[in-house]
């Protein structure tokens, strides 16, 4: 569990433009999805289209970083969380509004 928050507190030091009111109430809508499940499957697509955007697996680092050491380790985390993300063992949840989290470690 140690390692999945040490990628989480990493990940969030990452800029992610994310306005989760507007955004999560119109495509949870639309696609008849639960919060958490929107989200999650929000979050995977959007780490997705950047690393291919940006042509990351082929530089095998993140662009967003000058130094080598910094952008091999942000490409790493990265992909996986891709991974655990697609495996089901990340599950994006909201805190404030619900009072809960969602956790499967």
């Amino acid at each position: 569990m140690k390692e999945l928050e040490k990628l989480i507190k990493e990940l969030r030091k990452q800029l992610l433009p994310y306005h989760h009111d507007h955004d999560l109430e119109s495509g949870r809508k639309r696609w008849e999805v639960g919060r958490e499940e929107y989200l999650t499957s929000w979050l995977a697509q959007h780490l997705a289209m950047c690393r291919e955007k940006n042509r990351c697996s082929r530089r095998g680092r993140c662009v967003y970083y000058d130094y080598g050491d910094l952008a091999k380790r942000n490409y790493e985390i990265c992909y996986e969380l891709l991974l655990r993300i697609e495996n089901g063992d990340i599950i994006c949840g909201f805190t404030g509004d619900s009072g809960e989290t969602k956790d499967k470690d």
